[in-house]
């Protein structure tokens, strides 16, 4: 886990990498060629963005399916 300031929380969150599931949508929206080993995952509860580990800008938001997964498995 790693302290970073989430844009859509607008506080500092604990972010945890992407899973296989989450890396696979990235892909799936972004392109087969972009690189999803160092992405980040705001770890507040109904929060989707994620990003590099250090650049915000590079990041983005996951889909939908996403939040509802996260507010089953609490």
């Amino acid at each position: 886990m790693i302290r970073r300031w989430c844009p859509t929380c607008r506080g500092w969150q604990d972010f945890r990498q992407l899973n296989p599931d989450e890396k696979a949508a990235v892909r799936e929206e972004k392109g087969a060629r972009h690189f999803v080993g160092n992405l980040w995952r705001c770890t507040a509860q109904g929060c989707l963005f994620y990003q590099t580990h250090l650049h915000a800008r590079g990041g983005g938001i996951l889909p939908e399916k996403f939040r509802e997964e996260a507010a089953a498995s609490e």
